[in-house]
């Protein structure tokens, strides 16, 4: 997907690698970052997508905001290739599956009872990743909002 440039730089350059399966959450989320001062918003479909993208950015993004249930390769899976190739950029982790793992047997977590946010956050931290925070879908512009200041950047409201 292509990468989409806000007008006004930033005083804090904030580049976001945004990676989700959702094509409405994506444009919807890519939006609202851009609105509320993000340099720039890099998005993928999926971790395949997204581990590429990150390979062949520049700059690097300093903020990574990742799905955990996705085809190919979800969440889990692409936060330890990011680590394998020492990504320094924050991560949030988000999805809608927290307490109720869809039944999916190519989803690692789809057997795991407890909240799965918790757990994902800590195996992430455990591989060296910087997860900041977490949260639910379903993502509004609070939450959004919330999120870049998980990270300590100025939002514009």
């Amino acid at each position: 997907m292509p990468q989409t440039q806000a007008t006004a730089a930033s005083p804090n350059p904030l580049h976001i690698l945004l990676v989700d399966d959702d094509e409405f959450l994506l444009d919807l989320m890519k939006d609202t970052l851009l609105d509320l001062g993000a340099t720039t918003v890099v998005l993928a479909r999926n971790g395949i997508e997204g581990l590429k993208l990150f390979k062949q950015a520049s700059p690097k993004p300093n903020l990574i905001i990742c799905d955990l249930c996705m085809p190919q390769l979800g969440g889990m899976e692409l936060l330890s290739h990011l680590s394998r190739e020492a990504c320094q950029a924050e991560v949030l982790i988000m999805s809608g599956h927290n307490l109720t793992p869809p039944k999916d047997q190519h989803w690692n977590l789809s057997n795991y009872s407890g909240p799965v946010l918790n757990l994902a956050e800590k195996l992430a931290r455990i591989q060296g990743i910087k997860v900041r925070a977490t949260f639910e879908k379903p993502i509004t512009r609070i939450k959004v909002v919330d999120m870049l200041k998980a990270v300590g950047f100025d939002v514009k409201e």
